[in-house]
């Protein structure tokens, strides 16, 4: 074999065996493909299945923040209405105690003095006292007032009723004359309707046939009652 046939054969080995690896390496990296894709696909399953995890703990965490706020609301509006009512029970108090005007459907009651007896030399057969001013006032109370005022004077549950014939002292005011008017804000009907019984005010009435006590009762729409005034409790010198 001559020198130059063995280096063709020798090239031609070199050629085939380059051709070889390419040949594999292109097989090679044919096979490795799906691998590759099967791995991606791995980890794209995985990835969704991390996200899907964190985000059913983000809802978890979620839920029990809104349990918390719906908590946390509840509990407010419990605290509201109960400060909504301890309101309403002040306003209640402060209404009867006589401290804030009040106004609504009511009644008013006006009562004189007696008619003249024919042989007393003209003059007032009966007079009205503390305890006829008295009697209404309870009454009235006791059906239903939810404020009661005697010649504009605002009467409180600790009022005090004083005074001897002719005269009627509220508190430590300045005493009262007839004629006399009581205000009443409350159940208009229910209050009429106890003015109106005969069996009411027995000694009132008595006196009315007796002597010609003047009572009268006016109903009204609207009636308004200032609040109680402390500043009038002026002390009353009783004379010596």
């Amino acid at each position: 074999m001559s020198a130059r046939h063995a280096a063709s054969v020798a090239l031609l080995a070199v050629v085939a065996l380059a051709t070889g690896f390419v040949l594999a390496g292109q097989i090679k990296a044919q096979l490795l493909t799906p691998s590759n894709q099967v791995a991606r696909y791995q980890a794209l399953v995985r990835s969704v299945q991390e996200l899907e995890a964190t985000n059913a703990d983000s809802r978890r965490q979620i839920a029990a923040l809104r349990g918390q706020i719906d908590s946390l609301e509840a509990e407010a509006a419990a605290r509201s209405a109960e400060t909504q009512a301890l309101r309403n029970q002040v306003s209640d108090l402060r209404a009867h105690a006589g401290l804030v005007a009040v106004h609504g459907p009511g009644v008013v009651v006006d009562l004189r003095n007696g008619l003249a007896v024919p042989d007393a030399g003209g003059q007032t057969g009966y007079l009205i006292n503390f305890q006829d001013v008295q009697d209404v006032v309870n009454l009235l109370f006791a059906q239903g007032a939810e404020g009661i005022a005697v010649n504009d004077r605002r009467i409180t549950p600790l009022t005090a009723f004083s005074g001897s014939a002719g005269e009627v002292v509220i508190d430590q005011g300045p005493p009262q004359s007839s004629p006399i008017k009581i205000s009443a804000v409350g159940d208009r009907n229910r209050m009429e309707a106890a003015l109106d019984d005969p069996s009411a005010l027995a000694g009132i009435r008595a006196r009315q046939i007796q002597f010609q006590l003047h009572l009268t009762v006016l109903g009204s729409p609207d009636l308004s009652l200032p609040p109680y005034d402390s500043s009038l409790q002026i002390t009353h010198v009783s004379p010596a």
